[in-house]
């Protein structure tokens, strides 16, 4: 005789992924709070290569969490493929109930403003200089001493 029980059909269990991928010259980072907050953060480059890969990236770290931040701020460039993924990452969290916010530096917000320019996406504040200036990533990492 057979056991019942349940299994995951769809999505493989997330405590079993690497909490950091690489994708076409961009890295993925996730780590929980204790808060029931996911925190993803996205250094290098978002673009059609990996911005499907970014979009499922988020849904399978996502589940069980309570709120996303999803952080841009070291994204060097952003295409508009980049823009189709945030999309998916606001159906995700919608579907799951989930709260979250974007956290975006200037590469970003620019493909934002022309994107989303009714503000649908929950884009914050910026919370640092850099996020306005004409600085890059790489300049904000030489800033903050590679600790983000």
């Amino acid at each position: 005789m057979s056991e019942v029980g349940t299994y995951r059909v769809f999505r493989p269990d997330p405590g079993a992924l690497d909490p950091i991928e690489e994708h076409h010259r961009a890295t993925f980072a996730a780590c929980r709070s204790p808060e029931s907050t996911m925190l993803v953060t996205v250094e290098g480059e978002v673009d059609a290569a990996n911005s499907r890969l970014l979009a499922r990236y988020v849904e399978r770290h996502v589940v069980g969490s309570e709120h996303l931040i999803l952080d841009l701020r070291l994204v060097d460039f952003f295409g508009t493929a980049g823009f189709a993924a945030l999309h998916n990452v606001n159906v995700t969290c919608s579907r799951y109930g989930i709260s979250w916010n974007l956290r975006a530096g200037r590469q970003t917000r620019r493909i934002l403003a022309i994107c989303d320019p009714d503000g649908t996406l929950p884009l914050e504040e910026p919370q640092s200089v850099l996020d306005e200036l004409d600085a890059g990533a790489g300049d904000r990492e030489l800033l903050v001493g590679g600790n983000h």
